[in-house]
């Protein structure tokens, strides 16, 4: 008795539009939200809550990198969590978000005609007890780019 040999082609033309279809699909999940202001915020405070100082000073705008060195910057905030607080860890959440237009960060500054202002909740747990600070946020875009910004 003699075997048919099944023709393979219909099998791998599906297997390949398969494959390309997840590709694809995996491609835009990550992609979905990426450059956002909400998403450099959450990155800045994610290199924070690992003691990732430098990587978070990154991702200030100019102006920000002006006023801190990232020497400066990376020894001050990393002093202040862990030698005068005692913390170790902290988890923070954005509560509230909003758009604003022709935004100053100070009086002096030069004027950002739009601005994404984030209040950002942190919750310590620290040799002093459990505390929570709220502070506003801004996302600015540079060079194409969201940056932090602080308001002064």
């Amino acid at each position: 008795m003699r075997r048919r040999s099944r023709n393979r082609i219909p099998l791998i033309i599906m297997i390949i539009i398969v494959a390309l279809f997840l590709f694809i699909s995996v491609r835009f999940l990550f992609d979905l939200g990426k450059n956002e202001p909400e998403d450099v915020i959450s990155t800045f405070y994610h290199y924070e809550e690992e003691g990732d100082f430098g990587s978070a000073w990154e991702l200030f705008h100019p102006v920000m990198q002006e006023r801190f060195s990232k020497n400066v910057y990376v020894t001050e905030r990393s002093h202040i969590y862990m030698s005068h607080y005692g913390i170790t860890t902290f988890e923070y959440e954005i509560v509230v978000e909003e758009e604003i237009q022709n935004w100053k960060m100070a009086e002096d500054k030069d004027t950002f005609p739009t601005a994404y202002k984030m209040i950002v909740e942190q919750q310590f747990k620290s040799k002093f007890g459990n505390f929570t600070i709220l502070q506003d946020v801004y996302a600015v875009q540079h060079e194409g780019e969201w940056r932090i910004v602080w308001e002064y």
